[in-house]
C-alpha cells in the first residue's frame, strides 16, 4: 500500500510520484526532475503547449444539455427532477456538479443542494460520498474552503454514462 505520492506540474504535463517510504519518494523525485530537465532540453520552446487551468478555457454547462433531468430554480440554483429512486448519492451529487461546471461547490453548498434535490442529508453524508468518488471529483483550494468540482473523467461520466441512463438511452 503506498503511503506516499507527490504530484509534480512541470511544462509539459505532470509526473506523478509514489511509494512506500520518505526515502523512496525523494530518490523518485530526483529522478523526476533529471526527465524533466531531459525532457525540456529535447523539446523546443515554441513546441512546448502549456497547459491552463480548465476552468479558464470550458465554458460553462448549458441547461439544455440537461433538459428534463435538472431544472434553474427561481433563485438560479440547479434542481434535479428525475424521480429520486431512481439516483444514488453518486449520481446526485455529478448531476449537481456537472450543472455548475466548471465553477465548483463549497461541501455546504453542495450538501444544501443534495437535500433540496435529493433527500436530507447531512454534511458527513455528502463528504463521505465525495470520498469515494475519487477519480470523478476534484477537490481545490485549502482547509475549511475546499471547492469540490468534476474532472474531465467524471464530466464524461455524466456525459456518457449517467445521462444517458437517466434518459433510458442506456440500461440501466
Amino acid at each position: 500500500m503506498t503511503k506516499f505520492q507527490v504530484n509534480i506540474r512541470t511544462r509539459f504535463g505532470e509526473i506523478s510520484v509514489k511509494g512506500d517510504s520518505s526515502k523512496e519518494v525523494l530518490d523518485l523525485i530526483k529522478e523526476a526532475f533529471d526527465i524533466e530537465k531531459e525532457v525540456n532540453s529535447l523539446i523546443p520552446e515554441e513546441k512546448l503547449v502549456l497547459s491552463t487551468p480548465v476552468s479558464r478555457v470550458t465554458p460553462p454547462i448549458s441547461m439544455k444539455e440537461l433538459e428534463g433531468i435538472v431544472e434553474a430554480s427561481a433563485d438560479g440554483k440547479p434542481q434535479i427532477i428525475v424521480p429520486p429512486e431512481r439516483l444514488t448519492a453518486k449520481d446526485v451529487i455529478g448531476l449537481l456538479l456537472y450543472s455548475k461546471y466548471p465553477v465548483g461547490l463549497s461541501i455546504s453548498e453542495l450538501t444544501e443542494l443534495v437535500s433540496l434535490s435529493w433527500k436530507a442529508v447531512e454534511q458527513p453524508y455528502v463528504a463521505a460520498n465525495l470520498g469515494q468518488m475519487k477519480g470523478i471529483i476534484l477537490k481545490e483550494g485549502s482547509r475549511g474552503a475546499f471547492v469540490y468540482k468534476l474532472s474531465g473523467t467524471g464530466k464524461s461520466w455524466v456525459e456518457n454514462t449517467l445521462v444517458p441512463k437517466l434518459r433510458g438511452e442506456k440500461d440501466e
